[in-house]
């Protein structure tokens, strides 16, 4: 017979239908018959799974207090373990209170669906049990916990000055920028707040998401180390980097990590130099902008800034006073201040941090919960300079400033403690710095290594911002100077106040350099004490009246350089300083000297070198004796207009090679005793002897007919000459150059003196029939080095300069002319033709007042514009003022009025056109009109 399964197809369906009923079946019998034994394991592997659990926990706990991070699986098992619990609980719960499990009461007949629904539900409960506890082991096996990434983010709290709003503006606005600059920089002097503002323009990035990644490195002042660099730039990046690879291999698998397509913001704290990026790996790509990077640094100095590629840095400055009090008050807490007997005391505190915040912290925090004792000593130690003696005070505020201090060059290192000599919020001239530094020899390279070591203190921003011929140090840096200054054996520098003594605490023997501020009249100088190693010494006197009394001389024996300030000079007839037989350079300085003349013995020591007499009263005549050996002698001052000198006085100084009087001086008559008002002629005549006089700045009454012969200035390399007149006033824009060679003249015949006006960088002729012009005829190369030039009252000059296009190709005369002044020239018709006006690439300032017949500033002498455009690319500032007959600022020759004289009918006839054509061409300036200019529009 056949059956079901015999059919084909159909068959091998039933056989498996059948199967799975008959498994079905006797499962359900066994969970029916077994669901004790199944109920039971579920309970063993429950408990095994609780094992697991604490297991896990304790590992758990351990990997947290390791400070480690758990993987998410690990917390995902335990919610599934602690649900698999409350179902397994549910049924060992249901099984425990069964009843009974009979159909009929009174026969033992089981119910075989509770029965067989518990066994199941208990076997398939074990089952995942048992996969829990194999994932546990898995787990634990494979590490369920991951080192923490390094915290990147800055938690540095910033607090918001109006002062600094714009600074930190201007950052963030290149910062989020797409295009604009790659590389930004802050700049600043130590303490001024540069990384913390750098931090709070991080920490602003990251909570915005500007950037996807933020790295950061900390450069510092060592030798550059590339691994360490590329290191911390890579652990923020999660790159890394295998020390064992060579430079090139890491610096190139850190660019591809850069380059990658996220946003990233490089930030390198604290530069001190170039920083070869390419070394490290980092790109700046096509140019200077970038969408993906960008570049944040912080230096002490501007260039270094610029030398890493940021165009633009930005200069960090100390905070004002308001500003300063409130950041005080909220660092030391209002109510410690409220505790002092009078809130002065804190405000003077406040004050000597100078606006610096990293000093403002340092003394405030330093300062919390202390007495006023306590805050009485830190002002004084503030005020002697000695801030790192308050107590509790962070010792970085010095280490911070010394270390900019090591950093500099060993000249820049002198010119900075000479700096510190000077007392709080002085104002320094760089001209008074100059001897003091050559003087003492602590800068042996003269005027320009001064002025370079200036400029660089001034880009580390060592120096406060001020006007370019003045230094001003901040107190902090003044005060960690002046100390240094005191503990280095090389300076070996003593500051000192005494009043009729000198106090004894000082070791006078090891000094160097000694500056005394004497409080009292004649003070009294030990016997027997004799400083050898004592070249140089600065005598404060504050209007004191000194004798000298005591063994001076014997102390100060071996003295080099001596600086008298303020001294009432002694009126004993045989005072002198001539003892001082090794002293080389002498500075009086706002002395009254009126009465050295009486003496029977020279005042000066004879083997002077420079002699240096400013702002001093003199005595009438100033009687100099035969100084063989001097080279340098400058008075000058408000109190020295009214010099007299007794015949032969410069003429007996053979060595001489600077003599600078700008105020200039008369010569006493010998046979009447009367001087000799407004003569030149026995000056140029002393001067003339002078055969190796390389600078003169001196002022010669006008007198023309003793200038005829001037030979005797060929061989000067610096002049400051002005004759008939007393130095102008400089106009417009104060000259940030200094000037070398400046000659001012007025009056006539003073025409042998052309040769210092083509070699000068200023000129101002006033008055005078010296025509620019003719120079510039006779002499294609004059007026190369001309700066600024001033013409006044020149009433027979019809222009400045002309030339041939053909001419001009290789000239480079008035190629450095900054600034250019015309005022009440009567003949004046133009001022340069158009080819010279090529030349003018420098110009920054034109002014042009009271011309009345001038018609045009430029002259085209051909007959077309083919010469092209000319670009005063430079030119911020142009005044036209009262110039009636002013047509256009470049015009043809043939266009320009012949006649000398027109009357206002024929002006009113002119017909309107345009000053500013398009043969000219102005990038930016300020431009100053007024109503005498006619019929002028502007295109």
């Amino acid at each position: 017979m056949v059956g079901l399964s015999d059919i084909p197809c159909v068959g091998k369906n039933v056989d498996r239908i059948s199967d799975a009923a008959v498994d079905a079946l006797f499962r359900g019998f066994s969970y029916m018959f077994s669901y004790k034994n199944h109920v039971q394991v579920l309970e063993t592997e429950i408990q095994k799974l609780d094992a697991e659990m604490d297991r896990m926990s304790r590992k758990v706990r351990e990997e947290k207090d390791n400070g480690k991070m758990i993987v998410d699986g690990v917390s995902t098992w335990q919610a599934d373990v602690e649900e698999v619990k409350k179902s397994a609980e549910e049924i060992l719960e249901k099984y425990k209170n069964r009843s009974s499990w009979r159909c009929i009461q009174w026969m033992p007949i089981p119910k075989p669906v509770s029965r067989s629904r518990l066994g199941r539900e208990a076997a398939h409960k074990a089952k995942r049990v048992i996969e829990l506890s194999d994932s546990a082991n898995n787990l634990l096996a494979n590490g369920i916990a991951y080192g923490s990434p390094a915290e990147n983010a800055p938690n540095t709290v910033y607090q918001t000055f109006k002062s600094r709003s714009d600074a930190y503006d201007k950052l963030w606005k290149a910062l989020v920028s797409e295009g604009g600059s790659t590389v930004l920089g802050i700049y600043g002097m130590p303490g001024v707040g540069k990384t913390t503002m750098m931090e709070s323009l991080w920490k602003e990035a990251l909570e915005k998401k500007i950037f996807d990644k933020v790295t950061r490195a900390d450069v510092g002042n060592e030798d550059l180390d590339v691994f360490k660099l590329q290191k911390q730039i890579a652990d923020h990046l999660d790159c890394h980097l295998n020390p064992e690879d060579d430079e090139q291999h890491r610096a190139s698998q850190l660019k591809k990590r850069l380059t990658n397509g996220e946003k990233i913001l490089i930030i390198l704290d604290d530069v001190w130099k170039e920083i070869p990026l390419h070394r490290i790996g980092i790109s700046l790509g096509d140019g200077d902008s970038s969408t993906h990077r960008k570049i944040l640094l912080t230096s002490r100095k501007k260039r270094v800034c610029m030398d890493n590629k940021c165009l633009h840095p930005v200069k960090i400055a100390p905070l004002g006073p308001e500003e300063a009090w409130q950041m005080f008050r909220n660092t030391v807490v209002p109510d410690n201040i409220y505790l002092l007997p009078d809130e002065s005391l804190a405000l003077e505190v406040c004050n000597q941090c100078g606006g610096l915040p990293l000093l403002i912290h340092a003394v405030g925090k330093a300062l919390q919960f202390t007495s006023p004792d306590v805050w009485k000593d830190a002002l004084n130690q503030l005020v002697m300079g000695n801030f790192e003696k308050i107590a509790d005070i962070d010792s970085n505020v010095y280490a911070c400033v010394k270390l900019s201090f090591d950093r500099l060059p060993d000249d820049a290192k002198s010119c900075l403690v000479l700096c510190s000599l000077y007392p709080e919020d002085a104002s320094i001239y760089i001209n008074k710095l100059i001897p003091l530094a050559t003087g003492s020899r602590l800068v042996r390279g003269g005027e320009a290594r001064i002025r370079s070591m200036v400029e660089i203190l001034r880009s580390s921003s060592l120096l406060l911002d001020s006007e370019d011929h003045i230094i001003k140090v901040h107190d902090l840096i003044r005060d960690v100077a002046r100390s240094i200054a005191v503990k280095d054996p090389k300076y070996s520098f003593s500051l000192v106040r005494c009043g009729s003594l000198l106090p004894d605490d000082v070791d006078y023997h090891t000094r160097k350099f000694l500056r005394l501020h004497l409080e009292k009249n004649d003070i009294l100088f030990p016997d027997g004490l004799v400083c050898q190693d004592l070249h140089n010494l600065w005598l404060q006197c504050n209007k004191h009246a000194q004798q000298f009394l005591g063994d001076f001389f014997g102390m100060f024996v071996n003295l080099r350089f001596l600086l008298i300030e303020d001294m009432l000079f002694s009126l004993e007839p045989q005072f002198s300083l001539r003892p001082l037989v090794n002293l080389r350079t002498l500075i009086l300085d706002g002395c009254e000297i009126t009465h050295v003349s009486q003496t029977n013995a020279s005042f000066f020591p004879e083997n002077l070198v420079a002699l240096y007499i400013w702002n001093c009263d003199l005595p009438r005549p100033l009687n100099l004796p035969i100084l063989k050996h001097l080279r340098k002698l400058e008075i000058q001052g408000w109190r020295s207009n009214n010099i007299q000198m007794v015949p032969n006085t410069v003429s007996s100084m053979p060595s001489l090679q600077e003599l600078h009087i700008p105020g200039g001086y008369k010569i006493q008559d010998d046979g009447c005793g009367k001087s000799l008002d407004a003569v030149s002629a026995p000056i140029l005549g002393e001067i003339s002897k002078l055969t190796g006089l390389k600078s003169l700045q001196m002022f010669f009454f006008s007198n023309s007919e003793h200038f005829q012969d001037t030979n005797i200035f060929g061989n000067l390399l610096q002049y400051n000459i002005s004759v008939g007149a007393k130095p102008h006033d400089r106009p417009l824009i104060e000259s940030s150059v200094s000037i070398k060679r400046l000659i001012e003249l007025q009056g006539s015949g003073l025409e042998s003196l052309k040769g210092l006006i083509e070699r000068a960088e200023e000129v101002s002729l006033d008055c005078t029939d010296i025509h620019v012009g003719s120079i510039y005829n006779s002499n294609r190369e004059a007026f190369t080095d001309l700066k600024n030039l001033y013409i006044r009252n020149c009433n027979t000059i019809e222009y400045l300069a002309r030339i041939s296009c053909g001419e001009i190709q290789h000239s480079r005369s008035f190629a450095n002319l900054g600034v250019l002044e015309i005022k009440d020239c009567s003949a004046l018709k133009y001022l340069f033709s158009k080819s010279v006006a090529k030349c003018l690439v420098q110009l920054q300032e034109l002014a042009i007042v009271r011309c009345p017949v001038m018609e045009a500033i430029l002259m085209n002498e051909g007959t077309s514009d083919r010469d092209g455009v000319i670009s005063f690319c430079k030119l911020k500032f142009l005044s036209i003022y009262n110039i009636p007959r002013l047509k256009s600022f470049c015009m043809q020759n043939k266009d320009l009025h012949s006649g000398s004289t027109t009357h206002n009918s024929a002006i009113s006839n002119i017909q309107a056109q345009p000053l500013f054509d398009k043969t000219v061409c102005f990038i930016y300036f300020i431009i100053i009109f007024n109503s005498n200019i006619i019929k002028i529009c502007l295109v």
